[in-house]
């Protein structure tokens, strides 16, 4: 579904109409309007249009012959390009201080003083080319699928409360059964009180149900809006993008809030000597309402400052049969990268048998796609794709860009530099690529953009690197003098920190919400770090722990765990809290 939507946008279809009938829409169809009301300023099919004529026979209506003056009808402000502020007015400009859409009256009123004012056609030229508006319909049909699945959770758990309800109910009527009648007053308040309570936990889930259904169709109806204006020019597209980015922050926001809250759940205890003390009480028993808690909460549930702890550790076989039995003296596997896809899925890259390996989320190899000798990091660059860089320290350092589509690892294109490819991460429009001395900075397309940090006094100085979510903070692992380097976005140094528990660090992970983590190859240990960079938090893993010659680590937001991969034939996957 996501890939048709997006060739629409991008190439247009036949589904997507110059004008849609404005009373099919408002069923939830979507007809091609043959018609135009100038006074009702709405558009009409063949078939709507002869109830509208049945209704207003004075009104005058337009067909094809006159489409161009449909645009040109007085007050019509198309619902995509109307300012939400001023709906009399339409959105021409965008004030670049604010990064907010604006008409001619948000300009006057809000924006005086703002510098840096521009013409919307002037800044939606080739907007089609933007990666991320290229992304924005698998990011809006991810989003709408994780809010149908929230919504169908609360679904289930009603179900489940109303069960829970009775199931107390029957305890409670079990108890009644043993004494006498004296005590229907008591199994009256206790049953009011029950309902009481469900009522608040099943009036918390239709809110949070009625938030689903809202932001559900308000993605569907903007991501409506865009597919309707491919043909109108990039502007539109420009405003829809913008506006679509917004949408989903927020219901990003009102997802990661109602994920705190896995289930609404009651519990009922029996008062001890309930047959003693009948006298001196109201209730059959004490009812205790819950809230349970995600088990696995995704890192920006942690305050930035949170220090992780360990709760266990669980190693997981990565090997497959066609892999070979020795390779000098290491064991049969070395994973160089890893990252995660946003449905879970892992991606890892075995360096040793020059593999690129698909894992599901309980870490069991479900494909793999031979690339050349030899592939080391991996990084994530957006929906189901994935970078991997293949550098045979010679001839060959190229980026393999490999989508993974229905389970299967493709690889769609290829990138080559001039200078070694060992490390990349990704960050908005742009990614980052190490060489052992240096940090690069390449445009989507493969075109350098600059050259953001050099250190050529060792030869593993710029090893594995890791950006902020922000992108403002760049983390580097320089092997050779067991330092993790922090640099700003313009590549000056902020940070240089090293520390007596680690020994050769090599692999460095920046979480969404600004927690950093560090293996170190030559030390085994796996640690968290500032986020300035400064100092080192907690030491969460060692030898003992399973941790075998670490080189590439990331936090699982799924799973709330640390996952490491090294020279071991198995992932070692550390559960924190």
């Amino acid at each position: 579904m996501a890939s048709k939507f997006e060739s629409s946008i991008q190439r247009g279809c036949d589904f997507i109409h110059d004008f849609a009938c404005s009373a099919c829409e408002e069923d939830g169809l979507n007809t091609e309007a043959q018609h135009f009301c100038n006074l009702c300023t709405k558009y009409y099919c063949d078939n709507c249009v002869a109830k509208h004529n049945g209704l207003y026979k004075r009104h005058t209506v337009l067909d094809r012959k006159d489409v161009k003056k449909w645009a040109a009808a007085p007050g019509i402000v198309d619902v995509l390009e109307r300012c939400e502020r001023h709906p009399g007015e339409a959105l021409k400009l965008v004030c670049g201080d604010h990064d907010q859409l604006c008409c001619h009256v948000c300009v006057a009123v809000d924006h005086r003083l703002c510098s840096s004012i521009q013409h919307i056609p002037d800044v939606a030229r080739d907007i089609r080319k933007d990666p991320g508006f290229r992304q924005l319909p698998q990011q809006v049909a991810v989003l709408r699928k994780q809010i149908e699945d929230m919504k169908n959770d609360r679904k289930k758990n009603s179900s489940s409360l109303r069960k829970t309800r009775t199931a107390i109910v029957d305890e409670i009527k079990a108890i009644r059964k043993m004494i006498n009648g004296m005590l229907d007053k008591m199994e009256k308040t206790t049953v009011q009180e029950l309902d009481r309570l469900v009522a608040d936990q099943e009036m918390s889930i239709k809110k949070d149900m009625e938030s689903c259904t809202q932001m559900h169709d308000e993605l569907k109806n903007i991501i409506d809006d865009i597919q309707s204006k491919d043909s109108s020019g990039e502007p539109p597209l420009y405003i829809g993008f913008k506006k679509c980015e917004e949408k989903i922050k927020q219901a990003k926001e009102i997802l990661q809030n109602m994920s705190s809250v896995v289930k609404y759940d009651l519990t009922f205890r029996k008062h001890n000597g309930i047959e003693d003390n009948l006298s001196s009480m109201k209730t059959f028993g004490e009812l205790n309402e819950s809230n349970v808690l995600c088990k696995q909460p995704c890192t920006s549930l942690f305050p930035r400052d949170h220090v992780f702890a360990t709760e266990g550790y669980k190693e997981y076989n990565v090997k497959m049969s066609s892999d070979k039995d020795t390779w000098d003296i290491y064991e049969i596997c070395s994973i160089e990268g890893m990252c995660e896809l946003p449905g879970g899925e892992i991606v890892i890259t075995d360096f040793i048998n020059s593999k690129v390996k698909l894992l599901d989320q309980e870490y069991r190899v479900v494909d793999h796609c031979d690339v050349p000798k030899y592939p080391y990091d991996v990084c994530h660059i957006g929906g189901n794709e994935v970078a991997v860089c293949v550098n045979n320290n010679d001839d060959r350092h190229e980026l393999h860009c490999i989508n993974i589509t229905k389970g299967k690892l493709v690889t769609t294109r290829k990138l080559s530099f001039s200078h070694e490819c060992y490390g990349a991460a990704h960050h908005g429009n742009n990614l980052y690529i190490s060489s052992f001395t240096a940090l690069y900075v390449y445009t989507m397309t493969g075109k350098q953009v600059k050259k953001l940090y050099e250190d050529k006094t060792g030869y593993d100085t710029v090893v594995r690197i890791a950006i902020s979510n922000d992108g403002k903070t760049i983390y580097i692992t320089n092997y050779s003098y067991n330092q993790l380097i922090t640099l700003d976005n313009l590549g000056n140094k902020l940070a240089t920190f090293t520390d007596p528990d680690w020994s050769g660090p090599w692999g460095v992970h920046a979480t969404t919400a600004g927690h950093v983590f560090v293996c170190c190859f030559d030390s085994d240990t796996v640690l968290q770090v500032g986020k300035d960079g400064k100092t080192k938090l907690a030491t969460l893993a060692r030898k003992q722990d399973g941790v075998y010659r670490p080189k590439a680590l990331f936090f699982s937001s799924r799973s709330s765990s640390l996952v490491v991969g090294g020279l071991k034939g198995t992932l070692l996957v550390i559960n924190v809290q």
